[in-house]
């Protein structure tokens, strides 16, 4: 148990934390990132309607397991590009620390590039907007779905003349018009596609929850982008402790070295 113990620490990789000049977190570059944080929407819109609907399992477990883990991939994605972006920050910052303390001029612009901890959830936020714009309305106007008539079928319009049979049928011949708020329906259902898959269309009450939650669970996928960027001084922190790990087995293996060269000359010497 003592060797394994041993065996873990030997193999854990250190951290060397270095200082870095710390950027702002309001800067026009962040708000150019959200631009691509925002992107991302789009690529999930077309998943969640390439892949959902093949996720309409009947089996309540299989669905709600299925359907969250495709949640969970979208956050993870995002959770890599908040990564990326916070490691390349954090190095940006280390080279402008080094540039202040050498007494060369740093640029504000080259700061605005820099780390900062609450940039990430700020970049989150500003990527958020649209989705919010778009789904608030629904949320606000949504109402609990109900069983709406259609058009009538076409072979109905034989018995056109017969007043007795087209009379009960007046309520189909209303021309239903397309509103904003439709659209902004079908937009807010396809962003949370994967929750209402979970809900069922038949579970109307279950629906009506999902659809007032909408904001909220469009924008669940945002939050992989800060919980990864935060990961910045760290994911640094072990390139810096690999790279000290290296030179340590550098320096071990030449000093082996030497004591072997010394060992030799010795044996030599003694042999003379």
């Amino acid at each position: 148990m003592q060797d394994q113990t041993k065996k873990a620490k030997k193999n854990k990789r250190p951290l060397v934390f270095k200082p870095y000049t710390k950027g702002n977190v309001f800067d026009s570059a962040a708000l150019k990132r959200s631009l691509r944080v925002m992107a991302y929407f789009f690529m999930f819109a077309f998943l969640y309607l390439i892949a959902g609907s093949a996720l309409q399992f009947g089996n309540m477990f299989f669905r709600v397991l299925m359907n969250l883990m495709m949640v969970l991939v979208c956050a993870a994605v995002v959770y890599t590009d908040g990564a990326r972006l916070g490691d390349s920050e954090v190095a940006f910052g280390e080279i402008a620390y080094t540039r202040q303390q050498t007494g060369k001029e740093v640029s504000e612009k080259d700061i605005m590039r820099c780390y900062h901890p609450l940039k990430g959830v700020m970049i989150a936020l500003v990527a958020a907007v649209p989705v919010l714009l778009l789904t608030l309305p629904h949320a606000v106007t949504a109402e609990k779905q109900v069983y709406a008539l259609q058009r009538l079928p076409k072979w109905v319009s034989g018995f056109s003349n017969q007043a007795e049979v087209m009379a009960p049928l007046q309520f189909y011949s209303r021309d239903v018009q397309v509103t904003v708020l439709d659209i902004l329906r079908i937009v807010s259902r396809v962003l949370i596609f994967p929750f209402a898959n979970i809900a069922t269309v038949d579970n109307t009450d279950a629906l009506l929850v999902m659809d007032r939650l909408s904001p909220l669970l469009a924008s669940l996928p945002l939050i992989g982008f800060p919980l990864g960027y935060i990961t910045g001084p760290r994911s640094r922190a072990m390139v810096h402790g690999d790279i000290s790990n290296s030179n340590k087995r550098v320096q071990r293996k030449k000093k082996k070295a030497a004591k072997a060269r010394q060992a030799r000359a010795a044996k030599k010497n003694e042999l003379i």
